[in-house]
């Protein structure tokens, strides 16, 4: 083992929360290093749609787009509270602060950071124009603004370490943090810095944490759509020196999917009817992506349903292929059909025969537009089983406003931060809002590298 003074501020992490991070600490004059145990940078957010949302900013004010914070705050509220409305979070206070500083983010990208957007514009539900994304229509995205970053990392004396994961902080008598103990293809090598920002996300990739932390969820990691870094590191290594944990550590959800090649289109379509386990209709399936992903945990068994008139040839051959492993059944009528998912026939066949009444009369009892509720009478039918599709975890370690780390006495644990995943549940309960957890890791970022770097 060998031991090196390298660094003021040691970022651990090289996503966007830990690109962040190490430009702004920078800028205000730190020297900085950055670990990334994966091979490149990126993260999560290089393999997100790549947009952030924020409001009122000299972006949107250019092309005429009126927003307001309270717009957003009103918003998130309604949307926080259609699953676990009793949770712990979002703390409110931390919210709009969050919002103010999402807005500086979203400018110092630009200004500072080498960063453009190609288009501003909402997504699904959310048709307010306040994602800003690095190409039109999401071309590009996360790959686009992790190499965006990368160029403005390129250009300082930043040192960036690849392959390299740390796997223990490193504390004095004191119970400050002076470095970390991280492991290279050369070895184990300490590491020690003034201060240390834990940006290493979190834990959808880490099977037995979901299971741990999500009990209620116990299968989510079959389709996790995350960082392959994203295994919890920088939480259990705060943990292990005394950080307290968010309580409700949650998922984020993406929506649905299939075990079923070549049936994506499916997954967005809002005129297909889900059904539980009981054979009842449990949603409105024109509702956010979010909302969605926790109505399919909590269902027994979910389907998609499906007739031969709404659906193009492509897809029906998909699903035919999906039959022999048991991921798709079809039959000519409903009553087979629920045989065949071995659900209640009668309470299946009497859901069906209520969405086409509301259908045909224009008025779903679930409250699906009109042009959504498309009835579902043409043979052969077909059932998928569906699946919740998540793309990150809420939770991490308790932080300050500034992301200095907390222990359980509500005290900082002196010289450390942590951002992004590693410490997002303070702003949501169990809805994921649109375009904002890449902004929550890049406003995280720069405000911990920021203040790391002006306290040295």
């Amino acid at each position: 083992m060998t031991q090196s003074l390298i660094t003021d501020v040691l970022v651990v992490g090289g996503g966007g929360a830990g690109i962040s991070a190490a430009l702004s600490a920078y800028q205000h004059g730190a020297r900085v290093t950055v670990l990334e145990k994966m091979d490149t940078l990126g993260g999560s957010t290089g393999m997100s749609g790549g947009g952030i949302s924020a409001t009122n900013t000299r972006f949107q004010r250019e092309q005429g787009i009126k927003d307001t914070k309270q717009s957003w705050l009103t918003l998130w509220h309604a949307r926080e509270t259609t699953s676990n409305p009793d949770g712990p979070y979002p703390d409110y206070d931390f919210v709009d602060y969050y919002m103010d500083e999402a807005v500086k983010t979203t400018e110092w990208l630009v200004d500072d950071a080498g960063h453009h957007y190609g288009e501003i514009t909402g997504f699904g539900l959310d048709t307010v124009k306040r994602i800003h994304f690095p190409g039109k229509g999401g071309e590009l995205g996360g790959p686009l603004l992790i190499n965006n970053l990368s160029e403005a990392l390129a250009k300082t004396t930043i040192k960036v370490m690849v392959n390299t994961v740390a796997k223990k902080l490193l504390t004095n008598d004191q119970g400050a943090v002076i470095g970390v103990l991280a492991s290279t293809p050369d070895g184990d090598v300490e590491m020690t810095a003034k201060k240390v920002i834990l940006s290493s996300g979190g834990f959808a990739k880490s099977k037995r944490l979901l299971q741990k932390f999500i009990p209620a969820a116990p299968n989510v990691y079959e389709h996790s759509y995350s960082g392959a870094g994203n295994q919890g590191d920088g939480i259990l290594m705060a943990q292990a020196i005394g950080a307290v944990l968010y309580e409700d550590p949650w998922v984020i959800g993406e929506g649905i999917t299939t075990n079923v090649p070549h049936t994506f289109p499916l997954m967005m379509d809002w005129s297909k009817v889900y059904v539980d386990g009981n054979g009842k209709r449990f949603m409105s399936e024109q509702t956010h992506y979010a909302v969605v992903t926790n109505a399919i945990i909590a269902a027994k068994t979910p389907w998609l349903i499906l007739d031969s008139a709404t659906t193009n040839a492509e897809i029906i051959e998909a699903l035919k292929v999906g039959i022999a492993s048991g991921e798709v059944v079809t039959a000519p009528d409903c009553q087979s059909l629920a045989e065949q998912m071995q659900i209640p026939a009668d309470t299946f066949t009497k859901t069906m025969a209520t969405y086409n009444k509301g259908a045909h009369d224009g008025e779903d009892a679930m409250g699906k537009d009109p042009e959504f509720t498309v009835a579902v009478e043409t043979a052969p039918y077909f059932a998928v089983k569906i699946y919740p599709v998540i793309m990150g975890t809420f939770g991490g370690v308790k932080t300050s406003k500034q992301f200095e780390v907390l222990d359980k006495q509500g005290q900082v644990i002196p010289n450390l931060f942590a951002t992004g995943e590693t410490a997002n549940k303070v702003i949501y309960n169990h809805v994921y809002m649109s375009g904002s957890s890449v902004q929550f890791a890049l406003t995280s970022g720069r405000i911990a590298g920021q203040v790391a770097a002006e306290t040295l």
